[in-house]
């Protein structure tokens, strides 16, 4: 059982700001994340261009599957995608899976 990085870019939904998200990520952080075991660490970073980046390294791609499955029924999780233009996502399409190599 080998962890998995998942890098999930975000571009923000027309009227929100850095200031939404990061509020909505705190409430994802504390009401959903934080209670899933199989994440291991999350990391939400600015790219220079202005979008972001949500890097979430999970235990296994077995733990990534189980959280994103209660992600996609979870109102918490609703809450924090409302402030991200999903224009361009595809619920059916799997994310970039990155096989961890070393975790410092």
């Amino acid at each position: 059982m080998s962890p998995v990085t998942i890098l999930a870019p975000i571009k923000l939904a027309q009227g929100k700001t850095e200031a939404n998200l990061l509020a909505a990520s705190k409430t994802f952080q504390l009401d959903f994340v934080a209670n899933e075991a199989g994440v291991l660490r999350r990391e939400l970073v600015r790219k220079p261009d202005g979008t972001y980046l949500d890097i979430v390294q999970f235990r296994s791609h077995e733990d990534y599957l189980d959280v994103v499955k209660k992600e996609m029924e979870s109102p918490i999780c609703a809450a924090f995608f409302a402030v991200m233009d999903l224009s361009d996502f595809d619920p059916e399409a799997e994310m970039d899976v990155n096989l961890s190599l070393e975790t410092y």
